[in-house]
């Protein structure tokens, strides 16, 4: 991770965070220990958590080992989850690294804001931009914002490792498969294109019909939630929002079909629903089959979580992709720490030097 390593020695020489707790919360695996080091390298003292169903902890022992405090267990429940959130909030960090907006927003309720943030996630920025807008007095950089992530993390690295890990997974071909792609931002233009290429006929659903005229240009089919339930064999979401696909719609998939979530939000897929009214059957780790009352069976990876990270032996994003996205980190953290004050309170895009100076930079390391 090249980036990062840059990164790094030039933290090592102007420790920008020294004296400063970061509360953070993100997916803790491999890649992301390098984030933590080049941050620790800064002088950062870090209480940490990850989300749940994607953290490896093998990861997590090296970095306490490092000097990282990472208070998260394995299986955990929400509940556990939340009270870790509270402990981080009550540690009242100087500036918070958030995967979801749920740290943040528990930081301005007690009352004991920080100087900045980081969100990760669309999904965040939704939460932030929508139900707390105007709330948030103090800015965030809302990395997902940033085109780089957009192109390179968003549409290459999550539509190749979703793709990946169904096949891996399940162990079947998706030639001539009909696969429904549910959101046609940045990470479902990936998964599309990426599908299409393993020979998958590939249907989007999107509300949004400048995107969903989009879709069709590019050249794939588009229809309903209702009509591609009637006809699609593997159902992937990726859009940040609750509920896309409800129960009902899991009553007209047919015997066999394939559930599969990447987007942040847990609860893309109604899984709570399907548990409900449908039997349930381990078959292999990451995946489960449920029994409709029709008689119909339906299989889900990885419980309706991150599909491409959390299912067994997940490797998420490429290396080279969350290194530019970790390298977006830690410069806005920097700035963050610096010259917060430079920036307007609520989210906000990563700024455009930033933007070019890793954009240039990756590309020179690419032609080395």
């Amino acid at each position: 991770m090249p980036l990062l390593a840059e990164m790094r020695s030039r933290f090592e020489q102007s420790r920008p965070f020294d004296g400063m707790n970061m509360g953070f919360r993100i997916h803790l695996e491999p890649k992301t220990a390098v984030l933590v080091e080049t941050l620790l390298a800064g002088g950062a003292n870090i209480l940490a958590i990850g989300n749940q169903g994607t953290t490896q902890f093998d990861t997590v022992e090296f970095l306490r080992d490092a000097g990282a405090d990472i208070i998260e267990q394995p299986d955990e429940s929400k509940t556990d989850i939340a009270a870790n959130l509270d402990t981080i909030a009550a540690s009242e960090p100087h500036i918070v690294l958030d995967n979801g907006a749920e740290l943040i927003i528990r930081c301005f309720d007690n009352g004991a804001p920080p100087v900045g943030a980081t969100e990760e996630t669309t999904s965040g920025a939704f939460l932030l931009r929508e139900k707390y807008q105007g709330q948030v007095g103090f800015p965030v950089i809302v990395i997902n914002d940033s085109p780089l992530k957009a192109i390179v993390e968003n549409k290459h690295a999550v539509g190749e490792s979703t793709i990946d890990e169904i096949v891996r997974t399940t162990n079947i071909t998706l030639h001539r498969k009909r696969v429904v792609v549910f959101g046609y931002g940045w990470c479902g233009r990936g998964i599309a294109m990426y599908g299409r290429d393993r020979g998958a006929d590939i249907t989007v659903v999107e509300i949004d019909p400048i995107k969903a005229l989009e879709a069709a240009w590019d050249g794939f089919n588009t229809a309903t939630l209702e009509e591609a339930a009637g006809f699609g064999e593997v159902f992937i979401t990726a859009t940040g929002r609750p509920n896309v696909v409800p129960y009902e719609a899991m009553e007209l998939m047919a015997d066999g079909a394939i559930l599969v979530n990447v987007g942040h939000v847990d609860t893309e897929l109604d899984i709570p629903g399907l548990h409900r009214h449908a039997g349930r059957t381990v078959i292999k780790t990451s995946v489960t089959q449920h029994t409709m009352p029709s008689g119909r069976t339906l299989f889900v990876l990885a419980d309706g979580q991150m599909a491409n990270l959390a299912v067994e032996g997940g490797r998420g994003n490429s290396i080279e992709s969350m290194d530019l996205g970790f390298t977006l980190q830690a410069l806005s953290l920097e700035l963050l720490a610096q010259d917060a004050a430079s920036l307007d309170n609520g989210p906000q895009p990563v700024p455009t030097a930033i933007n070019e100076w890793i954009a240039t930079t990756m590309l020179r390391i690419m032609q080395t």
